[in-house]
């Protein structure tokens, strides 16, 4: 297969080749660069913080292997070729079999195994405070245990590569220190924690505030507080949810300013009502705007938007595309997580996207390639 369009790192025209999942060619074309509103190639997304699809929850004490990989597979057509399933604060015996059926659909599927980048642990060592937790279970929370946490790195066979805490916590700064040791990326979330916290954590080798701005009070003293604290901490990456509802385009070009191009990663935070109709289930409303709720209330428990609109929105708020703007789903996250850059080039794994952008905030992925297959966009 041979696609042409605007290359993503550079003003020029490109043409791929790819066989049997592989890029086999990228060369420049005669041709002029073409038109501003031509598509683009790029590397597929990643995402380091979706919580499930259809119903399905990855921290469910009940879900299945092939609703794991149903979930997981399913990102492809949201242009996401790398993922983190991301499993929230629950009692150990739910989080113990969310990991261990995560890893069995990993070991049973190779393309699913390829996709998962490792799996992200939000929780449970967060603040139980109300506002701060958001909505995860209070009395499921607790302070660091370092052999609680071995026992869910055993149980998702050593997937378990980032894990987002509440520094405050007590035995957090050691607990860090030895989960940095043995190759986790440690985030600070859904935190209340002090100016002396947060240092001692990024110390002890913190490296990214997970969804900066939201898991956090609605009320807060002017400064400091937890949001200006980690936005002016220069050795921490920020996470943000810039789906339109959980950051105020204001907020949100404060906080991309903040942290800089190369410190920003966006994040679906996807949560497991996703890709199911706007509605009532149960405890949680699905709000045809594209956000989960609180039945009844306006507190937000999650997104149902794929990456494409967090970019469509930042571009709107920060126009910057195509680069710096795509390193927020293809570079950043691989750096943080230690992994190789996504590129086009010879040799690597064809895992792509073709974007188009018609002016500021007009962005859409039109289809995605992962693994040399390619998928529609889904909605």
């Amino acid at each position: 297969m041979i696609l042409t369009g605007r290359d993503w790192d550079a003003p020029r025209q490109i043409e791929v080749e790819i066989r049997d999942g592989i890029i086999e060619r990228v060369e420049e074309c005669e041709s002029p660069a073409g038109s501003a509103d031509e598509p683009v190639l790029a590397p597929a997304f990643w995402d380091i913080q979706t919580n499930g699809r259809w119903g399905h929850s990855f921290s469910s004490p009940s879900i299945t292997v092939e609703q794991v990989v149903a979930v997981i597979r399913a990102q492809r057509g949201l242009g996401a070729a790398r993922i983190c399933p991301t499993l929230i604060t629950a009692p150990v015996a739910g989080t113990l079999h969310g990991l261990r059926t995560v890893a069995e659909a990993c070991e049973a599927n190779p393309d699913v195994d390829r996709m998962v980048v490792g799996v992200h642990l939000e929780g449970p060592f967060l603040s139980d405070r109300t506002g701060y937790k958001g909505t995860h279970p209070a009395e499921a929370m607790r302070d660091p245990e370092w052999a609680l946490f071995e026992e869910f790195q055993e149980a998702s066979g050593g997937r378990v590569v980032l894990m987002t805490l509440a520094p405050e916590r007590p035995g957090s700064a050691e607990f860090v220190r030895r989960a940095v040791a043995s190759g986790v990326v440690i985030a600070l979330g859904h935190t209340a924690a002090d100016r002396e916290a947060i240092r001692e954590a990024v110390d002890a080798g913190a490296t990214l505030s997970t969804h900066l701005g939201n898991g956090i009070a609605s009320e807060l003293p002017r400064h400091p507080n937890p949001i200006w604290l980690q936005a002016a901490e220069d050795r921490l990456f920020a996470s943000l949810i810039a789906d339109g509802h959980h950051l105020d385009r204001e907020v949100l070009r404060v906080l991309a300013r903040a942290k800089g191009w190369e410190r920003l990663i966006l994040v679906s935070d996807a949560g497991w009502l996703a890709g199911l109709p706007a509605g009532n289930y149960g405890a949680w409303d699905v709000d045809p705007s594209g956000k989960i709720v609180l039945a009844g209330t306006p507190y937000l428990a999650g997104s149902t938007q794929g990456l494409e609109t967090g970019l469509r929105v930042l571009d709107e708020v920060i126009p910057s595309f195509p680069r710096p703007l795509l390193d927020t789903v293809t570079v950043n996250p691989a750096r943080l997580l230690r992994r190789p850059e996504p590129k086009l080039a010879v040799g690597e794994p064809a895992d792509l996207v073709v974007l188009r952008r018609q002016g500021r905030g007009l962005l859409a992925l039109e289809k995605s390639c992962v693994g040399g297959e390619w998928f529609d966009r889904t909605d």
